[in-house]
């Protein structure tokens, strides 16, 4: 469960907001991969594809494995993400290929913000590659997701594999959720398109004058349910209805509230009578790649906290991990 936009502020400014909902917190920390990051790809009878990074990268990582990044974002301003996609993501079959070429899923985040720093630059980079279904030891099976792409000049993409084939979609409107495909989620916003940031005008019936109850029923029949479908509608409709925000800082606080929006507590959604098995917000990410900051928020403690990339030491010999800080009630002297 995942729900990712794209906002842009007055002057130009490009956010993204996103957030990671899953049963367990996957030994989440917070990851920098430097310059001259030696990446490795994951093959079927060892090593796959070899990368050497030209950009340093910031995010999260998962299972303690600092190359595993789910979410991140390097120095040239360009985002990536990787959100959940069950039932619809067949990757390609590894026979047959240069094994050199080979990546897991859970390696193309690493690799595109590695060599990459525009969408168009990550595409062409992610052509080159072949990612195929390794199945990663901590799911017991290849893990079903497709890739997130947007940079600094506002530009938007989601790579998805079909039936052993990568396909690219250009994303104008910038949201993405888990399944099914972005095509049939963007034919499906036709059927709201009765939504209206607008209160509705008072009719009359045989002279009896009806008007609007309270604020807000032009978003009536806006799904509030925390389905794929049911968030997707829901984040194009705060993306597009948003007022004119000036500057990219003032953009994060608003990204901010959006995400508000989307945060899953756990209970809300049960596989089974399990809590374990119960999915919820671990973390929300906010990333603003004209400014270059990161920024996120974990379920324990929602306190954002933020990383400039600007201040960020990309010359370092390796990989780099954080725990994010917990407990976020301190006492307040008053």
């Amino acid at each position: 469960m995942c729900t990712s936009f794209r906002v842009t502020a007055t002057d130009g400014a490009v956010v993204v907001g996103r957030t990671m909902e899953f049963p367990n917190a996957m030994a989440t920390k917070l990851t920098v991969l430097p310059r001259a990051y030696q990446g490795t790809g994951t093959g079927k009878h060892g090593s796959g594809m070899k990368w050497t990074s030209a950009y340093g990268v910031v995010g999260m990582d998962a299972f303690g494995r600092p190359g595993t990044m789910t979410d991140a974002m390097n120095e040239r301003g360009l985002y990536a993400g990787l959100l959940y996609m069950p039932g619809f993501c067949e990757y390609t079959s590894a026979e047959d290929r240069d094994p050199a070429s080979l990546l897991s899923i859970i390696d193309t985040v690493a690799y595109v913000l590695g060599v990459s720093a525009t969408v168009e630059e990550a595409t062409a980079t992610m052509s080159r590659a072949t990612v195929w279904p390794y199945v990663f030891g901590a799911f017991g099976f290849a893990p079903p997701a497709h890739l997130v792409l947007h940079d600094a000049s506002g530009k938007s993409a989601v790579i998805e594999w079909r039936n052993g084939e990568m396909t690219v979609f250009d994303n104008p409107i910038g949201v993405a959720c888990n399944w099914p495909h972005l095509d049939w989620h963007l034919t499906n916003l036709r059927n709201y398109i009765n939504l209206s940031d607008r209160n509705p005008a008072a009719i009359t019936i045989d002279g009896v004058e009806l008007g609007a109850m309270g604020q807000g029923p032009g978003m009536n029949g806006l799904p509030g349910d925390s389905s794929s479908p049911s968030r997707f509608v829901r984040a194009a409709a705060f993306v597009a209805s948003l007022r004119p925000v000036a500057t990219g800082q003032e953009m994060e606080e608003t990204a901010l509230h959006i995400l508000n929006n989307f945060d899953i507590p756990q209970g809300f959604i049960r596989d089974n009578d399990d809590p374990a098995h119960d999915d919820h917000t671990l973390w929300s990410s906010i990333a603003n790649l004209t400014q270059l900051r990161y920024i996120v928020r974990t379920y324990d403690n929602p306190v954002p906290q933020l990383i400039e990339l600007g201040h960020v030491d990309f010359s370092g010999p390796g990989p780099r991990e954080a725990a994010l800080p917990r407990n976020a009630f301190a006492p307040l002297a008053v």
